[in-house]
């Protein structure tokens, strides 16, 4: 009996964090990762020794735990893609910053309790048994192999993180060692936006091309509201609308700008391998070669998903990132300059282009958490009405969408688009955490708008 209950309490107080996570989260399914288990028998030793290896083993379990939650909303390929994104922690938003002091508050917490007290009910005789538990566990329980454990959202299963672990120790050592770990691009079935749009044969002088971060059609209330996005550029009088309407995506942005610019696809996000052949069918490449101009625009650093390294085999030579802007203000939703400053920015440009001209903007300040502290004005809609409710997230994202189309719109009326042909459309379904209801929209599908301003 002494032996369930310590390994019992055990399990509570390294599992409780993420138990109170999916709470929060509003998941349905609650993990129990077991690769705590199998420490135990270093504290049952109770020497100086084994304390110590216990404490090192149970921090690195950890960190790997709160690396593969963090993968739950958050995708990354690989440790080295994560790395990366921790140079960007000090300009994080708050919330991040908030999260990663609760975690690292637990781990302190969690040691202290395990080494205090829980450590006083161990003891060697419990050993023997712990290995007929093991044994029993392997045998006739535990079984990864084959196991997709993850969507986008959620860990599934019982089990916890381990098959991810071994997953990714066989993916890093193949991507750091062997070298033989590479994207492979394939044609994007469904066919991009842009080339839909636009003629390749017969391009207009100038294009705006603009992916939109996290832009996604909204299901509540479907046609009334994902008309309201966009309905300030629809009260322009100069311009036009083409076409309007929804197509297939995938839940990544540098996927979704492989598939608006070049019609791919891609199994790993490590670009900077290549190849890049593939490349050479990119928009930006096949409209170089007719002699356009082109420029790209993005509020975040130039390192972020190392896009200054893949960007030129794109045929975006010419590409602005952080801090390279005439206004450098950074936003909260994500580090990098806001999207009401850079409008500006991508505006001048496309007045100073001399003959045929292609832009594109990768937009930034509508990415999660959809901080209300990047609002300008007022919200365009009310997130304590009824139809938001347990929908916060969602109802923030709208909001932050209006107000880009409505400073895009602004600006089209300031004449900065003039003769111009602009594509918008979403890079993915907008990322859902902490909402109550996790269906606010579509997660394959993403709008765009075509519009000439004459």
């Amino acid at each position: 009996m002494s032996l369930w209950f310590f390994v019992g309490f055990y399990l509570i107080i390294n599992n409780g964090l993420f138990w109170l996570s999916q709470v929060l989260i509003h998941s349905q399914r609650y993990v129990v990762v077991l690769e705590y288990v199998w420490i135990i028998p270093l504290l049952c030793l109770r020497k100086n020794w084994s304390i110590i290896l216990f404490t090192i083993a149970y921090i690195c379990i950890y960190i790997f735990d709160i690396l593969y939650w963090i993968k739950q909303f958050y995708h990354y390929e690989n440790l080295s893609e994560f790395i990366e994104l921790l140079y960007f922690i000090p300009q994080a938003p708050k919330l991040y910053w908030l999260i990663l002091g609760l975690f690292f508050g637990y781990l302190i917490l969690s040691l202290f309790l395990i080494l205090k007290f829980l450590v006083r009910l161990t003891s060697t005789e419990m050993i023997p048994s712990l290995s007929v538990l093991y044994l029993l566990f392997v045998i006739s329980i535990y079984d990864y192999r084959g196991v997709n454990l993850s969507d986008r959202y959620m860990t599934t299963g019982w089990w916890g993180s381990y098959y991810e672990t071994i997953r990714n120790l066989k993916y890093n050592m193949q991507f750091f060692w062997l070298k033989n770990i590479k994207p492979e691009f394939y044609n994007w079935p469904n066919g991009g936006v842009l080339q839909k749009q636009i003629n390749m044969q017969h391009p207009p002088k100038k294009i705006l091309f603009v992916l939109n971060e996290s832009w996604g059609v909204f299901i509540p209330n479907h046609e009334k509201i994902n008309l309201s996005i966009i309905e300030p550029l629809l009260k322009v009088p100069n311009i036009n609308v083409i076409e309007k309407g929804e197509n297939p995506a995938l839940n990544k942005t540098i996927l979704g700008e492989i598939r608006e610019l070049c019609d791919l696809k891609a199994k790993s996000l490590n670009f900077t391998l290549g190849p890049w052949e593939k490349f050479e069918n990119c928009v930006p490449v096949k409209l170089q070669k007719q002699g356009y101009s082109i420029q790209a625009f993005h509020g975040s650093s130039s390192k972020m998903y190392s896009r200054k390294d893949w960007y030129p085999h794109m045929g975006l030579q010419n590409a602005h990132f952080y801090p390279h802007f005439s206004n450098i203000k950074l936003c909260y939703s994500f580090p990098g300059a806001c999207d009401y400053n850079i409008v500006h920015d991508v505006s001048a440009a496309n007045k100073d282009a001399q003959g045929k001209s292609f832009i594109y903007w990768l937009t930034l300040n509508t990415h999660h958490p959809y901080s209300e502290e990047d609002m300008l004005g007022a919200n365009t809609y009310d997130c304590h009405q009824p139809l938001f409710n347990g929908r916060q997230e969602a109802c923030r994202n709208l909001n932050l969408q209006h107000q880009f189309f409505q400073i895009l719109a602004d600006e089209i009326k300031r004449g900065g688009f003039k003769d111009t042909e602009i594509v918008i459309v979403g890079d993915h379904s907008p990322l859902i955490v902490f909402d109550e209801y996790k269906d606010s929209f579509k997660p394959d599908s993403v709008p765009f708008i075509h519009i000439r301003v004459n």
